[in-house]
């Protein structure tokens, strides 16, 4: 990353001999994880995409359990987002140069995903978005708090009643998914050392204003969007779609701003097929038969 060194990087995904068992011209998954998230929210998707697809889930510099050390020993770093570009550059250099790269982000991946794309747009060959943020620029007057003021922010992130109230926000199924057990795997990397730097670390940079970007995305785009979110506005499921040059939106009944925890199956069967993963197609219509998703509530420009 400019300015920064490496660092170690947590990720899941196929061992090099496994990767080269795949075609050439196979599509290889990316997963980019929404705020101060983890690989750990892909628990219950990742498993299902990696049967018939190379698929990677990873955690960008300063978040989830990738290394803090730096951030903890310089706590004047900031981390911008194109720290976060140029990491996941670096990582896909490193893992599958020369790979066709379906980009799937949920909430804040979103973002990253769309940032991406624009500034390497040779890399990706489609994107997903699940729930996504994109037209909501930066992160307000705490970009410029003093540090103190951040600490304190960042450690009632970290709460037990925050993040307890954040879990139940993400769901529509709440009695099923939004348990102390979700909570407690959502906070887990919160207890390692240097956490707080880091979030501070990206909190002084502003965090993404890409709204006008959007626009510029010339790659295929999916867009699911779970008809009950919470946490983002469903309308912003059609600014997406009217903006977007290439876009195909799904709407996920009965489900809250994760499709990815809430219906993995669902997700993962439509994310295969966008990315033209053979059987995956008669999967999704077999889902959409179920009423899965709501008939005929695809659509694309």
């Amino acid at each position: 990353m400019p300015g920064q060194p490496s660092i170690a990087t947590a990720f899941v995904g196929p061992t090099a001999s496994e990767l080269a068992s795949y075609p050439r011209d196979a599509p290889v998954v990316v997963l980019l994880h929404g705020f101060d998230s983890s690989c750990m929210e892909f628990r219950r998707l990742y498993p299902k995409l990696a049967a018939s697809a190379p698929t990677y889930a990873l955690d960008l510099v300063g978040w989830g359990f990738t290394d803090y050390s730096l951030f903890k020993a310089e706590p004047g770093r900031v981390i911008r987002p194109e720290d976060k570009a140029a990491h996941l550059r670096a990582f896909l250099e490193a893992q599958c140069p020369g790979r066709r790269v379906v980009l799937v982000g949920a909430s804040l991946g979103g973002a990253m995903a769309l940032d991406f794309a624009v500034a390497y747009p040779e890399v990706v060959d489609k994107l997903v978005l699940i729930d996504a943020q994109g037209f909501i620029d930066g992160i307000g007057p705490m970009a410029t708090a003093p540090r103190p003021l951040l600490w304190l922010g960042v450690k009632l992130l970290q709460s037990v009643p925050l993040r307890q109230a954040a879990n139940k926000m993400a769901y529509f199924d709440k009695a099923r998914y939004a348990t102390e057990d979700a909570m407690r795997i959502g906070r887990l990397h919160t207890h390692l050392p240097g956490w707080e730097d880091a979030n501070i670390a990206w909190m002084r940079s502003g965090g993404y204003a890409i709204s006008s970007k959007i626009g510029q995305v010339q790659q295929e785009v999916l867009v699911m969007w779970g008809r009950n979110d919470e946490i983002l506005e469903p309308s912003y499921a059609g600014r997406f779609e009217s903006t977007l040059p290439n876009c195909r939106l799904r709407w996920v009944e009965q489900c809250g701003h994760c499709a990815h925890l809430e219906q993995p199956e669902l997700a993962a069967a439509e994310i295969l097929a966008f990315a033209g993963v053979e059987a995956a197609a008669a999967k999704v219509a077999d889902l959409v038969g179920a009423d899965t998703v709501a008939g005929g509530s695809s659509s694309q420009n």
